[in-house]
Parts: structure tokens; C-alpha cells; sequence
């Protein structure tokens, strides 16, 4: 009966042919994208479209080949226009807390600059030979001659008024603390106030004199201020007209040449800005002369104001900017404004200071951006769905814990045009998606990455393709037919099904990577299938650790399995452990017990706190199970419960229900299941037996501990139908399958694999609702009724 269930070596069988990749390999051909059309169709359609919003968010597993499909997609786009601009940050002479921003053709930026540095030079020069002329210096001497006879007439004069009546002009003080003062005369000398009232004193000058003097004294001090206050007018009256005449001499000069600038740069801003250039210019023309350059030294003016700072130079690229922003801080993403503390404590900054950001630098291109590094920068994050709404970028040095204060320049906002593309985890999408109003606005193209692809000729040859870049990429050993196939045969296992290849290329590159290492190890010059095996067994047995001592607990009776014999009310069920990185299977001993009642299945696990939603579901399922098979005409009428024995961590999941299903029938019906054999699959109320995840390494795991109990040739696992084509199993257990060590039952139904466990036939209900007699079936719904009926007595 078993036998019609069990599959043989071809079924299990995964063959590559060194006949068919050995064509393969004979072809020469570029290496391209893999797989992926939906992936790829959303991507170009997310780039070519250029309305707003139509940014992409990438979605797959880690290792699907995400980056690499996007570079090289993005790595081709061509421009359909010569859009791309130089960005500048120029000094504003009317705001210069808000610098201004000049875009440029591309290449042009680095040009305008240039010819700006070229423009302060030559004028530095030119100024200086207009004011140091003959025709400038005659006219300049002419009005500081005229100012000085003006001055000296007048202090003369009043020099004169004084001598008259007895004063003279002293200066008091030495250096700075210098002071101009008026002294009376007496006798011909000078003397001081004090010493007069001494002479009234002892009588050698009349008080009425000292009194006279005194209020002269006054007098004339204001009159000395008046003319003081008139000299520096016409200082400041000669030191205006030799501005005006400078700014007469050199004005033609510096206007000839903005005009020539203005003829090349044309666009309406940078016009402006060369008008306000000119007038600035001519306006400061002692900023080009050495000796005024000395006065300001330290002041509010510098020739700085004329540089020109070059925020993103475009001049190198020859398609789009294609910006990947690994740390997207807000200075990174965005830029900033730097400062710098002086010896004395001040902070300084200006706007050659200013820094562009990632997204400024990818302004006509793309920036791409990994989902969580963007996520878990708050405020990066609101800012980039800002800037992506608004078309905007303002660069400005954001506040923070730091004793340094923020800088208080802040250029003018970027408009960008810039395709963002973010790349994901499954299902980050949806739940973004779900949660942000912005993000539904902004990303509207979703592509995701799947991580297999159909086991076709042209896949495969795309396959060997990868494999032999992989090699010259890395400069590896060159890898021969029995190496590819092997690699590929891996590839398949990834992928949990012999129809599919993997598309998770980082880990078909790391096995090629380590089977170069492991064939140095071994002496051999070229990678082949050997090579290749090695580097998977090594791999797996660095990460097998935990797997190893659970088997050594198995084998020392410390966990209660037992590969041998029948028993009433047990089974091996088989579960998988995943450690994201290495997944391995076990079984697990599952029982049940019954009695009269009407509590219905009891999960232990539930009640324990260790069971998830998914199991709940599954032991549920059960009870439904019952009543549609054998509960017509009675009520059901049981107290049961099932239990994973010796499990103390966390259960979830419904691969198991199949196996709980078979302990339970046992239970009822009385009758003993073969412990030899272990059972994976889901199962719903029809008895129909489901396919579940992880069935290789389910079958491995079975296999090791029967291996190690020692094989008995009786053993095997039962597994869902549908996962035949997910059997790809390690050579060993291949090989042991081939010498019918170890077997494989494939099934459909509760009762094909009821048949197996207990060697009973299962049998047909009929239309009366009745199993023949000597089925398990029939045993099962006699004991069931036979509870209700107990349940019934004891009631009454």
C-alpha cells in the first residue's frame, strides 16, 4: 500500500547536464540583468516619466541584484536634453545674509568663475594705473592743495586772533591720547590757569584780568571747534570729490568690462548680478588699491565678496548624475554652511562656506537612497519629501547641541529636478504606502525584485553568464563545466524549487568567491564541482553549530525521538529552525490524548504561551476536521489534547497540523503509528493535505538523526504532494534514497497518509456515512461515538 506514495530516485533527482552548460560556456556573452521584466518595466517607466511624483521605491531580498540592475540601467540613460546645469553661489551686495544662486550651462560654472577671478586681477591692476595717471594725479593735487591752503589759512588767521589777545594753540598728550588746547600767555609764556589764579593771588595781576581771560578763553574754544568742525566738512567735501573723481576716472573701464561678460553670460540672473557687480566695484574702488586694502584689513569689506563659489560642477558628466548617498544626514542630503572659530572665540563664516548636499550634486540625475538609512534619519526624511513636493532645496546649517552657534547665512532656495529611488525591504512599500499621505504622492512606482526566476535555456544561459563574470570580475580561478553546475545546482536549491534559479546573486557570487579559496586549499588550479562542494559543506558547517548539538541531545536520549517501532498517540512531526542566514530541520515528538468531554482540542502550546496565530489556526482546523468526517448523526463529544513535546521555545506555523491530525486518530482509534517515519504539511477541514516551506532541509534534518540512531532501510518521511517539485536534497541523501536507505512518501490526503503510519486502509465512507469494516477510519468514528454516548450517561 505504501509503496504507491513513495517516491524514487529520478523523482527526487535535481540533474544538470555538463553536456548542456559545457554549450553554454562556449558562448561568449555580455553580462545583463537577469529575470526581473516587472522589476525593470517599472524602473524605466518611473525614469522616463517626468511628472512629478513618479519617483521609485525598489522592493526585494537582500541579494536580488537591486543596486547593480539600477547602475546599470541608469549607467545607459542618456540625456534628451542639455538641461544640466553648474551651480554657483555669488555674493549678494544687497542681502548678504542670503547669497544668491546663479545656474550655468554645464561646464560653464568653473568658466565664470575664471573669468571673475580674471575680472578683480586685471582691475586691480588697471584701477591702480588710472589713479596713479598724470591727468588723475593733477586733479586729485589740486584739490588736496586747495583743502590745505584752505587750512592753513584758517588756523593761521586764528592763530593770529589769539596771539592778539594773549593765547597760543598747544597740543597736550602724546600718540592717540594727543589733545588740541588753547593756553593764555603771560609776559611772553605760556601759562595755565592755576598759575594765574596764583599771580591774583599774590596780587601781580588784577582779578577783573584773570576773569576777562577766563571768559576769552571759553570763547575762543568754541571758535576753535567751529573751525575744526568746518575743516573736517571740507576734508570730507575734498575726500567725496576725489571718490567721485576716481570713480569718474575708472567707472568707463570697469562697465567696459561687465559688458563683456554680460555679451557671455546672458541668462537674466547672472545680469543681474554682474550689474550689481559693477556698481559695487565702482562704489568700493579703494578695495584695489594697497593702501586702502591695508585699512580694511580687519574690516567689513574684502575682495572675497567677489569670489565665486562653485556649489556642483557638472563639466565631467556626460549623461545624468547618478548620485548613491550612503549616510543621508541632513548636511549630506541637503548641505550646509560652514563656519569656523577664530583664536578670539568669533564665528566666522560666509558664503564660500556653503556646501551642496547629494540631492543638489544629483540635480538633473538621479539620487538613490537606502530605505533604512533614510527612515532613521527623522528629519532628513520629512526634508526629502519637502524638497521632492515644493521642486526646492534651501541649504542652510541646522541647529544643535553644540556649543558653536548656527551660521546666519542662508542662500536662496534650488529650485531640483531630481528622480529619487529608495531601495526596500518586501512589504515596506505597502506599509509606507498605507501610513504617509506624502509618500503615496511621491512614489508612485513601485519595483519589485523577485527573488526567483523560471529554470529556462535562456535563463540558464544568462546564469553561466553571471558565474564566469563573477570569476573575471574578482580575478578568481577559472571555473570549469563541473564547478557551474554545481554552483548552479546551489542556486536551485536557494530558489526551493527545481523549476526556479535565484535571482539572490550575493549569495551565488559568495559560494564562487569561497570555492576559489577552498580549491587553493586543495591544490587544484581551476574551481570545479569538487571546489564547489567543499565550499557549501564548509559553509554549512561554520553556521551548524546549533544544529549539531540539538542532534547530539537527540542521540543522547536528552530530547525523546525515537526512529524505530509504533505507538499510540505519538508522531514525529519535523520543524525548521531559521537563523536568517542558516535554516536547518528537526523533528519534534507531537502527542495527543483523549477523553470524554466537551472541551474540544486543547493546545498546550497556546495555553502556554508559546503558540502563534498560525499554529492556533492549524489545531482549530482540527476540530472542523473531526465533525466533517465522523461527527453526522452525534455530537462531538471529546477532550483532547496535543502537546510538542520538550519544546520551550516559541511555535508558529501549520506545517505540523497533518502530523497532530495523525496522533489524534491514533488517540481515538487506539491504533499504533510507525515511529520510523516523520511528517511534515498543512491540512485544512476537507482533509486535504497543503504544501508547506523548508521540505528539503525538513527531509535533511529527519535523515541526520536517523543516520546517526543508525539507518534501518524503514525509514523515510511523509510530505505534502505538491512540494515533490521543492525536493532538492543534499548528494547523500540522494544516494541513500537510490539504495532504498531512506524513503519519501509523497501524499494528498489525511487518509493516504493514515494508511502509511498505520499500515491499515483508511476506507470510503459510503453514502449512509458508514467506513467499512477493519478500516482506521471506522475505528475512529466508533470510539468518537462511543465518547459521546459516555459524555450522554454521565450527564444524566
Amino acid at each position: 500500500m505504501k509503496e504507491k506514495y513513495k517516491l524514487t530516485y529520478p523523482d527526487i533527482k535535481v540533474e544538470i547536464s555538463e553536456d548542456d552548460i559545457s554549450k553554454y560556456c562556449e558562448e561568449e556573452k555580455e553580462y545583463e540583468i537577469i529575470g526581473q521584466p516587472r522589476a525593470l518595466k517599472a524602473l524605466m517607466m518611473g525614469i522616463e516619466i517626468p511628472s512629478k511624483g513618479y519617483n521609485i521605491f525598489v522592493t526585494g531580498l537582500s541579494g536580488t541584484g537591486k543596486r547593480t540592475a539600477i547602475s546599470k540601467i541608469l549607467k545607459n540613460i542618456k540625456r534628451k536634453n542639455s538641461n544640466l546645469s553648474d551651480i554657483t553661489v555669488v555674493y549678494n551686495f544687497k542681502r548678504p545674509e542670503k547669497p544668491r544662486i546663479l545656474f550655468f550651462p554645464q561646464g560653464k560654472g568653473k568658466e565664470f568663475k575664471s573669468d571673475i577671478h580674471s575680472l578683480i586681477e586685471n582691475l586691480k591692476s588697471l584701477i591702480k594705473l588710472r589713479l596713479e595717471s598724470k591727468h588723475f594725479q593733477k586733479e586729485k593735487d589740486k584739490l588736496v592743495k586747495n583743502l590745505e591752503q584752505h587750512e592753513n589759512r584758517s588756523l593761521s588767521e586764528f592763530e593770529s586772533i589769539l596771539s592778539r589777545d594773549n593765547f597760543q594753540i598747544v597740543q597736550l598728550g602724546d600718540g592717540d591720547d594727543q589733545v588740541t588746547d588753547i593756553v593764555p600767555l603771560y609776559k611772553g609764556k605760556s601759562v595755565d590757569f592755576d598759575e594765574l589764579q596764583g599771580l591774583v593771588q599774590s596780587g601781580e595781576i588784577a582779578e577783573s584780568y584773570w576773569n576777562k581771560m577766563r571768559e576769552k578763553y571759553f570763547k575762543y574754544m568754541d571758535d576753535m571747534k567751529k573751525i575744526f568742525k568746518d575743516l573736517r566738512a571740507a576734508r570730507n567735501e575734498v575726500d567725496d570729490k576725489l571718490k567721485e573723481l576716481g570713480i569718474k576716472e575708472i567707472k568707463p573701464l570697469v562697465e567696459t568690462e561687465i559688458e563683456r561678460l554680460k555679451a557671455k553670460y546672458k541668462s537674466e540672473e547672472s545680469k543681474d548680478y554682474l550689474i550689481e557687480l559693477c556698481a559695487d566695484i565702482i562704489k568700493n574702488i579703494y578695495l584695489f588699491t594697497s593702501s586702502s586694502a591695508k585699512k580694511h584689513k580687519n574690516g567689513g569689506f574684502s575682495l572675497i565678496r567677489y569670489g565665486v563659489n562653485i556649489l556642483v560642477d557638472n563639466s565631467d558628466i556626460k549623461n545624468v548624475p547618478v548620485i548613491f548617498e550612503l549616510h543621508p544626514t541632513y548636511a549630506n542630503l541637503f548641505g550646509t554652511v560652514e563656519s569656523k572659530v577664530e583664536i578670539g572665540g568669533e564665528v566666522r563664516t560666509n558664503f564660500m562656506m556653503v556646501r551642496a548636499g547629494s540631492l543638489i550634486h544629483a540635480n538633473g540625475g538621479f539620487l538613490i537612497l537606502n530605505a533604512e538609512d533614510i527612515l532613521r534619519e527623522d528629519f532628513s526624511w520629512q526634508s526629502l519629501k519637502n524638497a521632492l513636493m515644493s521642486g526646492k532645496v534651501e541649504i542652510q546649517q541646522i541647529e544643535s547641541t553644540s556649543l558653536i552657534p548656527g551660521s546666519k547665512i542662508k542662500p536662496e532656495a534650488l529650485p531640483i529636478n531630481v528622480k529619487v529611488i529608495i531601495i526596500g525591504n518586501p512589504n515596506l512599500y505597502e506599509i509606507l504606502y498605507s501610513m504617509d499621505e506624502d509618500f503615496q504622492k511621491l512614489f508612485k512606482i513601485s519595483a519589485e525584485f523577485d527573488s526567483v526566476i523560471k529554470r529556462s535555456k535562456e535563463n540558464t544561459q544568462r546564469y553561466v553568464t553571471f558565474i564566469k563574470h563573477i570569476v573575471k570580475d574578482h580575478d578568481l580561478k577559472e571555473i570549469v563545466v563541473s564547478g557551474i553546475c554545481k554552483v548552479i545546482e546551489h542556486g536551485i536549491r536557494i530558489a526551493e524549487r527545481k523549476d526556479l534559479f535565484t535571482t539572490r546573486f550575493s549569495q551565488i557570487a559568495d559560494i564562487i568567491k569561497e570555492a576559489d579559496y577552498w580549491a587553493g586549499k586543495m591544490k587544484k588550479k581551476k574551481i570545479d564541482g569538487d571546489a564547489v562542494s567543499r565550499a557549501i559543506k564548509e559553509r554549512n558547517y561554520l553556521l551548524n553549530l546549533p544544529e549539531e548539538k540539538i542532534l547530539e541531545l537527540i542521540v543522547s536520549g536528552d530530547i525523546l525521538i525515537s526512529v524505530k517501532g509504533s505507538a499510540v498517540g505519538r508522531i514525529n512531526g519535523l520543524a525548521i529552525y531559521d537563523r536568517g542566514y542558516y535554516a536547518f530541520g528537526r523533528p519534534s515528538l507531537i502527542t495527543a490524548r483523549i477523553a470524554p468531554g466537551d472541551i474540544g482540542i486543547i493546545n498546550i502550546e497556546r495555553e502556554s504561551g508559546l503558540s502563534g496565530e498560525f499554529h492556533d489556526k492549524g489545531i482549530l482546523i482540527l476540530e472542523g476536521l473531526l465533525r466533517s468526517r465522523y461527527a453526522h448523526d452525534f455530537p462531538l463529544s471529546i477532550t483532547a489534547s496535543i502537546c510538542f513535546e520538550q519544546s520551550y521555545s516559541h511555535i508558529d506555523g501549520d506545517s505540523a497540523s497533518s502530523a497532530e491530525v495523525f496522533a489524534l486518530l491514533s488517540a481515538i482509534a487506539e491504533v499504533p503509528l510507525r515511529q520510523d517515519i516523520a511528517v511534515t504539511g498543512s491540512v485544512n477541514q476537507m482533509g486535504e493535505i497543503q504544501p508547506i516551506g523548508g521540505v528539503s532541509e525538513k527531509v535533511e534534518g529527519f535523515f541526520k538523526v536517523c543516520k546517526q540512531m543508525k539507518l534501518s532501510k524503514t525509514q523515510g518521511v511523509i510530505i505534502p504532494a505538491q512540494n515533490v517539485k521543492n525536493l532538492i536534497l543534499s548528494h547523500e541523501v540522494e544516494n541513500a534514497i537510490k539504495k532504498n536507505e531512506f524513503s519519501i512518501y509523497a501524499i494528498s490526503t489525511i487518509d493516504e497518509g493514515i494508511e502509511i503510519l498505520s499500515g491499515m486502509s483508511a476506507g470510503v465512507c459510503d453514502k449512509k456515512g458508514e467506513y467499512p469494516e477493519g478500516s482506521l477510519n471506522r475505528l475512529v468514528k466508533r470510539r468518537l461515538k462511543h465518547l459521546a454516548n459516555k459524555v450522554k450517561e454521565f450527564g444524566k
